[in-house]
């Protein structure tokens, strides 16, 4: 019997080079599902990023659809689409869709950013989750 990983926590890192966030998944390269202009972190995800980060140019972050123990913020699901127009002018790989998250809480305090998130989102996840919560580590 498969046990999904749904629900563990997972860590993935994210690196900022030349202005532009990427996560950081070698082994989506690898397996060759996409090329590093899919792994770009745009239209929101880019600024929340800098935010987590300290304005830094890397951040890992603990990940998981359920919420956990030191959790420092957490974002809904609030419809799928996609900026066409934004991510051809940043140079995004081609994508079909995405869904936009609306951060709720950061560090206990209740924060209102909206941000999208790529196909990619299902490479990690296994899906879009309706939540997601995070921690930097």
């Amino acid at each position: 019997m498969h046990t999904s990983t749904m629900t563990s926590v997972q860590v993935l890192g994210f690196i900022k080079e030349q202005g532009i966030w990427y996560a950081d998944l070698p082994q989506f390269l690898e397996q060759g599902l996409g090329t590093k202009a899919n792994l770009m972190m745009v239209d929101g995800a880019d600024t929340f990023l800098d935010l987590l980060s300290g304005n830094t140019s890397k951040v890992t972050l603990k990940i998981s659809p359920e919420p956990f123990k030191g959790q420092q913020t957490w974002m809904k699901k609030f419809r799928k689409g996609l900026n066409q127009q934004l991510l051809e002018l940043i140079g995004h790989a081609p994508v079909d869709y995405g869904a936009y998250y609306q951060v709720k809480e950061l560090h206990g305090k209740p924060h209102d950013h909206q941000l999208w998130l790529c196909p990619v989102t299902e490479y990690v996840f296994g899906s879009y989750p309706d939540e997601i919560y995070a921690a930097v580590v």
